[in-house]
């Protein structure tokens, strides 16, 4: 199976399983490369997740990276990503990855 998004293959394995994916969103391939190309764009890693669904506290992936910080054009391209999938809702994280403290 695809990687769901390429933030996810930056993570280490044995990290990454000890993550709660209950409430990862499972994008189609032709939703994947949408994703993929709004990342590019806006220099950032986008995950989906599965709209109103909630991780265990501290079990999810914001608990181990750092958000993206976005302006306002890009905070727009994420809400027209998600008006495209309303199943999904999108974060934005670091590219590079930065770690929390």
């Amino acid at each position: 199976m695809r990687a769901l998004l390429p933030i996810l293959n930056e993570i280490d394995e044995t990290i990454l399983s000890r993550l709660d994916s209950s409430e990862w969103f499972r994008p189609s391939d032709a939703q994947a490369r949408c994703l993929e190309a709004a990342a590019d764009r806006m220099g950032v890693y986008l995950m989906a997740y599965r709209a109103n669904c909630r991780a265990g506290i501290g079990n999810g992936l914001c608990n181990l990276i750092a958000a993206a910080e976005l302006d306002a054009a890009k905070l727009g391209e994420i809400t027209s990503l998600e008006n495209a999938c309303p199943d999904a809702a999108i974060v934005a994280y670091e590219r590079p990855i930065r770690r929390r403290h």
